[in-house]
């Protein structure tokens, strides 16, 4: 009998541990209970959410005007200095094999998803996306490096700055093996220019003389 009682305690016990081990409802959402209390029912600062002390309307931190972080090089050129750009920069690093190498592991690990394993413009995205221009193209192989290295710094058309993505060594490298594939694919056409609209009542092909006008069904000769 007295076993059958120590084995009831032993039994109540560990039920009311379950119990506590499982979680109970408390607070505005359902937490475990003991000291492993849901960190997520607290008040906090979430990037993607308003300030809750100053009340901005994202509780992402933006630097102090004028300051620059440890490490970091601001690049200095706005984003319509492309020919300035291309003009005074020059590719630091050198034309090695291992900085090619990491050049393509870049670009398959950063560009390839829009710009494709060719530089084709036939990335995945691009299925979704406007297709970028190819980077084969002559117009792309008489860039500068410096002009090259312009686009992903402050972006072109659908593609943004990947300028706090992509170490500036990291897009040097890339320019590397960019010009590497251009060496050895052959030269891609270029993008077809968008015909300018057609207004009502003027030829598509302005050579060709404007069709005269029709009189209302119905009108007759002398507007009488």
């Amino acid at each position: 009998m007295r076993d059958v009682a120590h084995v009831l305690v032993v039994a109540a016990a560990a039920l009311l541990l379950g119990g506590c081990d499982i979680g109970l409802p408390a607070g505005r959402t359902p937490h475990r209970e003991g000291n492993r209390l849901d960190m997520g029912d607290q008040p906090k600062l979430k990037p993607q959410r308003k300030d809750i002390f100053l009340a901005r309307a994202t509780g992402l931190m933006e630097p102090q005007p004028g300051t620059v972080a440890v490490g970091e090089t601001p690049y200095p050129y706005a984003q319509a200095e492309a020919d300035r750009a291309g003009a005074e920069l020059v590719n630091p690093l050198p034309h090695t094999p291992e900085v090619i190498a990491h050049g393509k592991f870049v670009y398959e690990h950063v560009c390839i998803t829009c710009h494709g394993p060719k530089g084709a413009g036939d990335g995945t995205v691009t299925a979704l996306f406007a297709k970028p221009p190819s980077l084969m193209t002559q117009k792309v192989r008489d860039w500068p490096d410096g002009q090259l290295f312009h686009r992903p710094m402050r972006g072109q058309n659908s593609m943004p700055s990947h300028a706090r993505q992509v170490d500036q060594r990291d897009a040097w490298s890339v320019i590397h093996y960019i010009r590497a594939m251009q060496r050895v694919e052959p030269v891609a056409p270029p993008p077809p220019t968008a015909a300018p609209p057609v207004t009502p009542g003027q030829p598509a092909n302005p050579a060709e003389p404007a069709a005269p006008a029709v009189a209302p069904t119905g009108a007759k000769a002398g507007g009488k």
